[in-house]
């Protein structure tokens, strides 16, 4: 059985795969596996933007933050919009 540590890191495989190449990643709930997408949130990697919407951020920043938001809101727009 994979330790919480091996599965995280399938997460953030699944997350890079999602990534641009300034590492900015904007995914849908249809964009990865509810798991992934669960465990993803819950250690900080992914912030919800909007319902169904999420953006990778860095788990070291502090809530309420806006710089990850400032740094991707083009790039979310585009991919909202498209």
């Amino acid at each position: 059985m994979a330790s919480p540590a091996e599965k995280l890191a399938q997460s953030l495989e699944e997350l890079k795969e999602l990534q641009n190449d300034q590492g900015i990643a904007v995914a849908k709930t249809s964009d990865l596996s509810r798991t992934h997408l669960d465990r993803l949130v819950a250690n900080g990697f992914l912030t919800q933007i909007i319902k169904g919407w999420y953006l990778s951020t860095s788990p070291d920043i502090k809530p309420g933050s806006t710089s990850a938001w400032y740094t991707s809101f083009w790039y979310f727009i585009s991919v909202y919009l498209n």
